[in-house]
């Protein structure tokens, strides 16, 4: 943890960014809009993309419905099943997390849907991504965490709501050794949906889920923690980004991705997509709309939430869920609903339950599924993504199509796939080249994917204010990861 002694003041940039920040936030604005790029902008031509036209919309259909993985025997979560893989479950809500913190998109009103002069609905590639903008900075400077109320009483700290009581005669109990404090700060009670008891912050996706609400909690919670050490807001912020740069970089990216394409990445830096200066950096939809999409492949159909809800559906685990819609239940989550992350990570002797592996099929109900896998293919159209063969013999490698391709899924889904073998939405490509038996089998991305993720993280971290990739930055720690951020959230309960 960071002494108090030697606070690095903050940059030029920090103090003018605070102070305008703060006059925006005061008068309505959200944050600062940033831009989208391409990190393979000669692979935009035709012969690059997928071909246009009803049929490959009704055939992109039939393949997300293709990916709902086929109903099985449900096994308890801590048991381990065909399809998991040796990550814990809590790497997939730092996924989730972490692609939250970098991309919150803003856009026009979708028109891609308007009826043509004959009738039939036109659906076409973006000719320019100049009117897609990114609230987000863009770099690992955990937005999503600081675009958040303070806690009144001691400015320096975050501010983290507290839990509810639970009700009278709940069987339920409070997890051990923990405290009040481990809700997100929400709104009152409003007739207004948009507003019920929902979270204070920016952006409310990380409130979507209870796993996903608890893990911004517990960055909420070590931010406090770091102040409680002794040191100010601004050598608190730096300290807890330089920490989440490590886990990104050391801790979640050697789970992700091939081990040599991550090597080849930290020691020579990227050789596929290069950025000379923060000012021209910009969100790769490679690997925002493609390659970092991963969360839904990892995630699981049931979870042990903790001792008083084992082997939930992922969909009862919704806050709205558990809130309870137009007024009813509690005002902020009960005590009985806090997260025991010994049950997602590796943190007593017991084994945690674990993330799905990486592959085309997605865990749940099949409607759910099937809208989600819909949405993801669509946007890589919308987006005119390459696809997945272009970018592999883009970067020299020899592409899965045909037969390789067909070999790398489940039987099942070959019929709907035979369209594509010779050219694959790109975000497909990579969960079937993840999860190709004769490659990584499920155990991390592929070449491809690794080689797009590794970079645009690396470039990101890179980019970012305090970096640790920095030249001459000595960051004050050796090592950090996700079980180190809940360990150190967990000293607010002990405090």
């Amino acid at each position: 943890m960071c002494s108090g002694q030697g606070e690095p003041r903050p940059s030029l940039r920090e103090a003018i960014g605070e102070r305008v920040r703060a006059l925006a936030l005061e008068a309505g604005a959200r944050p600062s809009d940033h831009g989208f790029c391409r990190m393979f902008p000669n692979l935009t031509g035709e012969a690059h993309l997928l071909p246009l036209g009803p049929r490959t919309l009704k055939d992109l259909s039939r393949l997300a419905a293709a990916m709902a993985e086929p109903e099985a025997q449900s096994q308890p979560p801590r048991l381990r099943s065909d399809g998991d893989a040796d990550l814990p479950a809590a790497y997939t809500y730092l996924v989730e997390f972490v692609r939250n913190d970098l991309v919150w998109e803003r856009r026009a009103p979708d028109e891609s849907w308007a009826p043509d002069q004959t009738g039939a609905p036109a659906f076409a590639p973006l000719g320019s991504l100049a009117g897609l903008l990114n609230r987000r900075s863009g770099c690992l400077e955990l937005d999503s965490v600081y675009d958040a109320p303070r806690d009144p009483a001691v400015v320096r700290r975050m501010l983290v709501g507290t839990t509810a009581p639970k009700r009278k005669g709940s069987p339920f109990a409070r997890a051990p050794r923990v405290g009040d404090g481990n809700d997100l700060p929400r709104h009152p009670r409003s007739i207004d949906p948009a507003r019920d008891r929902t979270a204070r912050m920016g952006d409310t996706r990380n409130d979507a889920n209870l796993i996903l609400g608890q893990l911004h909690v517990a960055f909420l919670k070590a931010h406090n923690a770091l102040i409680a050490s002794g040191l100010s807001f601004e050598a608190a912020r730096r300290a807890l980004r330089q920490r989440y740069q490590w886990m990104v970089l050391f801790d979640l990216l050697p789970k992700l991705c091939a081990p040599d394409a991550l090597e080849e990445v930290m020691a020579e830096g990227p050789r596929l997509w290069h950025v000379d200066r923060p000012a021209a950096l910009a969100m790769p939809v490679e690997f925002s709309a493609a390659a970092f999409v991963l969360a839904p492949s990892m995630a699981r159909a049931t979870y042990d939430y903790n001792a008083n809800f084992r082997q939930m559906d992922r969909g009862t685990l919704a806050t709205r869920a558990v809130l309870g819609a137009g007024g009813r239940g509690p005002d902020a989550l009960e005590e009985t609903h806090i997260i025991q992350w010994d049950a997602f990570l590796p943190l007593r002797a017991e084994a945690p339950q674990r993330a799905r592996r990486l592959d085309t099929l997605l865990a749940g109900a099949g409607e759910t599924v099937e809208a989600l896998a819909t949405h993801h293919l669509l946007r890589g159209v919308r987006l005119g993504l390459p696809t997945g063969q272009a970018v592999a013999r883009h970067m020299g490698l020899r592409p899965l199509r045909d037969d390789t391709l067909l070999a790398a899924l489940p039987d099942h889904q070959r019929v709907a796939a035979l369209p594509f073998c010779e050219a694959t939405p790109l975000w497909f490509y990579i969960l079937a080249e993840a999860g190709n038996p004769e490659g990584p089998a499920g155990r991390h991305l592929g070449p491809v994917g690794s080689r797009i993720v590794a970079e645009a993280l690396w470039n990101l971290v890179r980019h970012s204010d305090a970096s640790i990739l920095a030249p001459g930055m000595i960051p004050d720690l050796q090592h950090f990861s996700l079980c180190d951020l809940v360990l150190l959230a967990a000293e607010q309960d002990a405090a």
